[in-house]
This record gives C-alpha cells, sequence and structure tokens, in this order.
C-alpha cells in the first residue's frame, strides 16, 4: 500500500513570470508557500490490469479495463484520466482520492492533485523517481495534454513545498530557495493574513492564456508588465527577509494591481467590493490568489482588526478558509 500527499499554496508574488516563452527569454521569479489543505491518495496492487479510481469529489468513480481504449479524445477535460493516459500504468490498482481544498480557488489544486497521484502511481509500479520529475510530469499533463495553459510554479511548489523563491530559467530549468523565517514570524504571518474563498471558481488556463497571447502580440509593452511583476516579487522576498508586514502588504496590492493592468479580467466587481470592504477596516494589503478571475483572495491585516474584519466577511457569500504553513511537500509512505 502507497500513501501520497501534497499541499497546496499561497501566491505571494511573480506570477506570470513562470510562463513560455517569457522565462525562457528572460527568466521568472516567484514567491510562494504551502498551506495546510491537501491532496491524499491511498493506493492499492491489484492481481489483475484493471484501475480502479474513487475521488471524494463528487463521490466519482473510474474503472479502466483497458488503456488502449483511453485514446487522448476520450481525456477529454478530465485531470484524473489524463494522468492515466500519459502513465500507462503496467499494473492494475485501487486509488483512492482525498482533495481538502475548493476546486478552481486559485490554490494550485490542480497540480497538487497531480503530483500527488503521479507520485503514487510511480512509486506503486515500482519506478524510481525525483521531486524535479514529479513536478515535470505534472506541468505535463496539463500543459501539453489538457492544454491548460500555465506556468511550472504550483507543480514545483507542491512537490517541494515550504516557503520559497523560485527562478524559473526556461523549460525545467528551475531553481527552488527555500526562504528560511523564524517560527515567530510565520506564526505571526498566519494570524495577519485572512484567506477568503469568493464563491465564484476562476479557470486559470483561460486568465494565463490571455496574458501569453498578449505577450506574443504586444510583445515590448507585455515584457514591461511582467519586468515590473518580477521586480516586485523580488522586493517581496526582501519585505519577508526582513519581516515587514507593511511593506509587504502594500507589495501584494501593487501585484495585484499591475497583473489587473495586463489583463482587467483577474479581478471580478465582488472582489472590488471585498477588497473594498477589507482595506477599509483594518486591511494592509492584498490580492486575488493564482490567476484570479475567481476563487480565493487574502489579505495582510491589522491583528488589532482582524476579528472586526472576520465577522464582517462571515456576512458575504464566500467562505473564510483557515491554514497553516507547511514546510514539506510530497511526501510518500508505504506500508
Amino acid at each position: 500500500m502507497i500513501l501520497s500527499k501534497t499541499p497546496v499554496r499561497i501566491a505571494f508574488g511573480g506570477g506570470g513570470t513562470d510562463v513560455e516563452p517569457y522565462c525562457s527569454e528572460h527568466g521568472g521569479f516567484v514567491i510562494n508557500a504551502t498551506i495546510s489543505l491537501f491532496f491524499r491518495s491511498v493506493l492499492n496492487k491489484r492481481e489483475d490490469k484493471s484501475i480502479n479510481i474513487f475521488s471524494n469529489d463528487k463521490f466519482t468513480a473510474y474503472r479502466f479495463n483497458k488503456l488502449d481504449n483511453l485514446s487522448i479524445e476520450k481525456v477529454d477535460e478530465d485531470i484524473i484520466r489524463a494522468i492515466i493516459y500519459l502513465l500507462q500504468p503496467e499494473i492494475g490498482m485501487d486509488i483512492y482520492l482525498h482533495g481538502e481544498p475548493p476546486k478552481k480557488a486559485g490554490l494550485g489544486a490542480s497540480a497538487s492533485l497531480c503530483s500527488c497521484l503521479i507520485a503514487g502511481i510511480q512509486i506503486l509500479s515500482g519506478k524510481t523517481f525525483n521531486e524535479g520529475i514529479i513536478a515535470e510530469k505534472a506541468y505535463e499533463v496539463e500543459q501539453e495534454i489538457l492544454k491548460n495553459t500555465g506556468g511550472r510554479q504550483d507543480q514545483y511548489a507542491a512537490v517541494y513545498g515550504g516557503f520559497n523563491a523560485i527562478e524559473f530559467l526556461g523549460g525545467s530549468k528551475v531553481n527552488i530557495r527555500y526562504i528560511k523565517l523564524s517560527p515567530s514570524f510565520l506564526k505571526e504571518l498566519e494570524q495577519r493574513i485572512i484567506l477568503f474563498y469568493t464563491g465564484e471558481p476562476h479557470t486559470s488556463g483561460n486568465m494565463v492564456g490571455a496574458q501569453v497571447d498578449s505577450y506574443i502580440k504586444n510583445k515590448q509593452e507585455s515584457k514591461k508588465s511582467l519586468d515590473i511583476l518580477k521586480n516586485v516579487a523580488y522586493q517581496m522576498k526582501d519585505a519577508i527577509i526582513s519581516e515587514d508586514f507593511q511593506e509587504l502588504g502594500k507589495l501584494l496590492t501593487k501585484d495585484w494591481e499591475e497583473k489587473t493592468k495586463f489583463n482587467p479580467l483577474i479581478t471580478t466587481d465582488y472582489m472590488r467590493d471585498l477588497n473594498e470592504l477589507v482595506m477599509k477596516n483594518g486591511g494592509i494589503g492584498g490580492r486575488v490568489c493564482g490567476a484570479g478571475g475567481g476563487g480565493c483572495m487574502f489579505w495582510i491585516t491589522n491583528p488589532n482588526k482582524r476579528k472586526d474584519l472576520i465577522s464582517r466577511l462571515e456576512n458575504k457569500p464566500g467562505t473564510l478558509i483557515s491554514f497553516k504553513f507547511v514546510n514539506k511537500g510530497l511526501e510518500i509512505t508505504n506500508i
């Protein structure tokens, strides 16, 4: 029996600079941190060659008797079918999959699910792997099979875990730089952040695809915008290391504003209303999570105003999400 587990992440800054072709041409840089919302899978080898997958997502179940019948046309937009199509496992197995994050929330959930399931299948099949290989296979599922345009930050965050500054130098050339922070700072940051799911699902591929189209058609202007986002991410790293909450809050807002200039669709009217409410009542700064257009938002707040802000948000459509930062990414247990 194999157990695998991966977290999702909060993206602080630099999102979009990890997307091709910008990262190959100019280098990308993002700041993100994994949090305590997980995907878990339990895998058992079968005597026959059938593959059975049971998921808590609407209690869906899959059965593959002959993988030859699983063509790319039949994958459609189904991420689990895409994973099976990519890996083509030669053994039978029962897989039980459980996900905690809300769907399409901008937390990198699809990359976490991919990494979790790919790692479990690879280990059960007796194949060797390392973190980079799992991240790249998870990226391949979304980019090449599902045609869901995006960068690599979500996959690498899910696999490596932690509070990271990540450089993207084109293709699979990725440098992970773990940011070592004091336990007291991490605890206070957790207490200052409010993470809120708006209830409006987003589709990251559509948002990032629009970014890529804009970059190709208006290269110089788009490069300027992405250069600004990358520079903001570098400043975020400095603010985090120096434990400057005020500066970090301002930079989160600046990242959001710059991304909105690049693509106004990342911010909905409801998101603007929520942000106005928070900023008038103790917010220091914040942004949409992931590519935007729905999903989650988060803010850094004045700790003395947090309780009042939570009460106000509880009366709004959506869901407050409790979390802690986690240092571990992919975890595999062989029982």
